[in-house]
């Protein structure tokens, strides 16, 4: 039996060294599920309890070292609103992971994970990596989605789950660093191709919706 490479995930403290890779990340779910706060938890960790919708798209970026490569992690924040459908569908293009979150108090939230996996099914890659996160378990007295229903949607659907807190941080590292090491492992083979070609380019791999930077340009 083959060994299991152990991924290992660190924070880079000079968010000014030259990156590796670019990783997109999107999140997404209806509007007030508490998005933002996930990714600002994870990348800056802070919350703020007087969030406003996010308006269209947004994204926020850190880098990171995972295993011997620095990638600069681009996690984008899409609107949850039905209006924001059209503006937002372009962002998808080019993401290699997606955190599909509902509020563990909104049965709403957690009905429409359907409706959310259709549409990363219709607009992103096949393989994409997924993880569906039932935020604010902090809430315990208001509840509407146990944790065996959402352990039987994600069976259902393909996925992994987990549930999480922004308030207070539970799981949030834990989820991005799953699907992080999801991502890595599927790049792996693609990244040592990269480096072992004499004539391969990085940016090949990069997973943003600009164009691939050309080599010897000022």
């Amino acid at each position: 039996m083959s060994s299991v490479e152990e991924i290992n995930i660190e924070e880079v403290p000079n968010q000014d060294i030259k990156e590796d890779y670019k990783l997109k990340i999107v999140v997404i779910g209806d509007s007030g599920v508490g998005k933002t706060n996930l990714i600002r938890r994870f990348i800056l960790n802070t919350f703020s309890e007087n969030t406003k919708a996010t308006v269209g798209v947004e994204f926020i970026s850190k880098s990171y070292k995972i295993n011997n490569h620095i990638f600069k992690i681009e996690l984008w924040d899409t609107a949850g609103q039905e209006r924001y459908k059209s503006i937002t569908a372009v962002y998808y293009k080019g993401a290699k992971g997606a955190l599909l979150v509902y509020d563990t108090t909104s049965k709403i939230s957690f009905n429409s994970i359907d409706k959310w996996m259709e549409e990363i099914k219709d607009k992103t890659s096949n393989d994409i990596k997924l993880i569906i996160i039932g935020n604010k378990i902090d809430l315990k007295d208001y509840r509407e989605v146990t944790n065996e229903e959402a352990i039987e949607k994600a069976r259902t659907l393909g996925v992994p789950v987990m549930e999480t807190s922004a308030l207070d941080a539970t799981n949030v590292n834990k989820a991005f660093h799953d699907l992080l090491k999801e991502i890595y492992k599927d790049m792996k083979n693609k990244i040592k191709n990269i480096g072992n070609s004499s004539t391969g380019n990085k940016d090949g791999i990069q997973l943003e919706t600009n164009e691939k930077k050309k080599s010897g340009c000022c």
